[in-house]
């Protein structure tokens, strides 16, 4: 038996992401901006709140704590962020860009803002608006639903 899965809210967009960050990637190497888009993405949170410690970012990215500490490793040896001890905990390192860092990362600030014109190119501000707001329903449905141990 086949499942129609073109049905599946999920699968869609799921879908458009990939294709989305396919976009991203190839306009992140064209462009030349010096990391891959995909590192551009994580280091996100930290340019949110600086001084997030490796913990909070695994927990920002659902990703386990190894994968978090070899990326941010890597980070650290190409010199885009450095490991500041906290004065709350001496054992806590918070995560804050270098100059260097956040130099690349503005980089590709134009090349997202320029996607994103793309992305829009056929919606309507009023398509784009309820857009906004299906997927703000969508996340909220899902931290509020049942499955409370799935960490967002």
């Amino acid at each position: 038996m086949m499942i129609e899965t073109f049905s599946f809210l999920g699968i869609h967009l799921s879908d458009t992401l990939l294709q989305m960050r396919r976009y991203l990637s190839y306009e992140f190497e064209l462009k030349k901006v010096g990391m891959k888009f995909e590192e551009w993405i994580q280091i996100l949170p930290i340019t949110k709140e600086e001084g997030l410690n490796q913990k909070q970012l695994s927990e920002r990215l659902a990703k386990d704590k190894t994968t978090i500490s070899r990326m941010v490793d890597g980070w650290v040896k190409k010199g885009w962020v450095k490991r500041i001890q906290t004065r709350e905990d001496k054992r806590v390192f918070g995560l804050v860009l270098t100059g260097k860092g956040k130099l690349i990362w503005e980089k590709g600030l134009p090349v997202v803002r320029d996607a994103d014109q793309i992305f829009k190119k056929n919606l309507s501000e009023e398509n784009e608006k309820e857009l906004y707001m299906i997927l703000f329903k969508i996340q909220s449905s899902l931290q509020f639903s049942e499955t409370k141990n799935v960490p967002y």
